[in-house]
């Protein structure tokens, strides 16, 4: 009875780090490259499979295509999840040969991606010229949208709390 319940924790331990994208994909794709980095050797990363991800900035559906614009983020290299690190790689964009819904792939949203380099493309930001990575999709993994912990709200630890302490809803004396 208890190598079953260990099994059942190891198998509960294990399935928590699984990477969202697959295996194959990954063996086959380059990691830990930035945008700047593809930039600064375009001719020797093109055609290459490449795993990235990041923070959605924006989607742009066009007739035949969408293209969904992505701050880079170093990947957490057991899950695939973009790190919330203050770390700046550049800005990508992923072609989608399918509509994307703007509304589901919006903006602040992490995505992991493997792709295809396939070039890149010069857009306007602001009134500067920024010249972007391309990626042809092959795999995508769009995260769920982490709700906020608030924390504790008050300056003392909860274990402090003593419900039969009488000054806590009101005092005997004034200050």
């Amino acid at each position: 009875m208890g190598s079953v319940a260990a099994l059942g924790m190891i198998i509960l331990v294990v399935s928590g780090c699984i990477h969202v994208i697959s295996r194959p994909t990954r063996q086959e794709a380059l990691e830990g490259l930035t945008p700047q980095v593809i930039l600064g050797g375009l001719d020797i990363y093109k055609g290459q499979l490449v795993l990235m991800g990041g923070q959605i900035i924006g989607t742009r559906n066009l007739a035949t295509e969408t293209l969904i614009e992505i701050l880079h983020r170093p990947l957490n290299r057991h899950t695939g999840r973009p790190k919330s690190s203050q770390e700046y790689g550049g800005r990508f964009l992923v072609k989608y040969g399918t509509f994307k819904d703007p509304f589901v792939y919006s903006k602040g949203r992490e995505l992991t991606v493997a792709g295809i380099v396939v070039g890149t493309e010069i857009s306007l930001i602001g009134e500067k010229a920024y010249t972007h990575v391309v990626l042809e999709n092959r795999e995508t993994y769009l995260w769920p949208e982490q709700e906020e912990y608030q924390g504790y709200p008050y300056d003392y630890p909860p274990w402090w709390y003593d419900p039969w302490w009488p000054y806590w809803y009101h005092r005997p004396y004034r200050y």
